[in-house]
């Protein structure tokens, strides 16, 4: 979000999160005047009974600090603010059916109410945009929904608010995402009602796999670009080798069943297909098909066995690199991940982030609107 909203002439004066490993990371942003956006590491709740380790005082702090140092240093004595809130996506995807510890319980409810947390820190510092994201599932399907309350909250305190469900391949991202984007505005800067536009009318097709990603060097399983280190494959078992090897571009595993090496069905697919009449998980060990979209990146967008995430280069028989999956997000090729070393971490990062083309239209759309 803050690498899109930076492209779109928005000054970034920080980002909050929890994850220390992030840090490196997110502050190589660079806003237009060369400073780099504060890395706030702290725990967004308040500090209560139930949640001890609330830092959302310090966070206010943070804030003021940083608003009166970037006036400070330009001279000017009123900013517009914008807010953006992307909170953990966990509690409102449909795969989360399983059954839960009380602890875990516990943390998915916390995590749903990070969208609202924040609303205490809107009415005080009253930014004059707000921009959320999320999963397609955090729209709800009635207004008691965390979103529903989220929008009654902010009418209340006179925003204009609006969220809808759009396609990211419909703004130039070159995969099937669907997500929930909100905007509000401060009916005092803008008065009328906002709109969330469903496309770019400014685009005409869809960018492909292989016009994002073709271009980058060639590798195998467990090798690694020695100038891009993000450019980094896991390795592979002979099995799984075999597996990929042996599927075709776009299709789904119903190779499986029939390869150059016999049948290397998964004997849990196998399970699963005589107990339930039906193919489940037919995008795990399959290929991208480079001339389409890619599926939606995810957290395992490096591994082979959770989603169609092979290589489409019948000549490369592995799964995407951090850097690949960096470049469907839409990430600038020259952004690094870190640990560098670190594929599973630089998945996480890379899957759950904003693309930064979709922010880049949305954070264009709220300037016009508060300008």
């Amino acid at each position: 979000m803050t690498n899109g909203l930076i492209q779109a002439g928005i000054h970034v004066l920080g980002g909050v999160d929890n994850q220390p490993l992030c840090e490196r990371t997110y502050v190589q942003n660079k806003n237009p005047d060369g400073t780099n956006p504060a890395y706030i590491c702290k725990d967004i709740f308040p500090k209560t009974r139930s949640h001890p380790n609330g830092q959302q005082h310090e966070i206010r702090d943070a804030i003021e600090v940083a608003i009166r140092n970037f006036k400070r240093l330009h001279g000017i004595r009123k900013v517009k603010l914008v807010f953006a809130i992307c909170a953990p996506c966990q509690p409102f995807t449909k795969i989360t059916k399983i059954e839960m510890s009380e602890g875990r319980q516990f943390k998915r409810k916390n995590d749903a109410n990070l969208l609202t947390t924040t609303l205490a820190l809107i009415k005080e510092f009253r930014p004059a945009a707000l921009i959320c994201e999320n999963v397609e599932g955090m729209i709800g399907k009635t207004e008691d929904s965390v979103l529903g309350g989220f929008k009654r909250t902010l009418k209340r305190n006179g925003y204009s608010f609006q969220a809808k469900v759009i396609n990211a391949s419909k703004f130039g991202v070159p995969q099937n995402r669907r997500r929930t984007i909100g905007i509000g505005i401060d009916a005092r800067v803008y008065p009328g009602e906002i709109e969330v536009p469903e496309m770019d009318e400014e685009r005409d097709g869809i960018v492909t796999v292989s016009e994002a990603i073709g271009h980058l060097p060639a590798l195998a399983a467990g090798d690694v670009d020695p100038f891009d280190p993000n450019h980094r494959a896991r390795a592979l078992s002979p099995l799984n080798l075999k597996r990929i090897a042996s599927a075709p571009p776009g299709g789904s595993n119903a190779y499986l069943s029939n390869t150059p090496y016999g049948d290397l069905t998964l004997d849990c697919h196998n399970r699963l297909e005589e107990k339930s009449g039906t193919r489940s998980f037919s995008d795990v060990y399959t290929r991208l098909s480079g001339s389409a979209l890619a599926p939606t990146i995810t957290t395992k967008c490096v591994s082979v066995s959770n989603g169609r995430f092979a290589h489409y280069d019948l000549r490369q028989n592995r799964g995407l690199t951090p850097r690949e999956a960096a470049l469907l997000q839409t990430f600038p090729e020259e952004y690094i991940f870190y640990p560098e070393d670190n594929i599973q971490f630089s998945a996480i990062v890379i899957g759950n982030a904003v693309p930064p083309r979709l922010a880049a239209y949305f954070g264009n759309a709220i300037i016009r609107a508060i300008e």
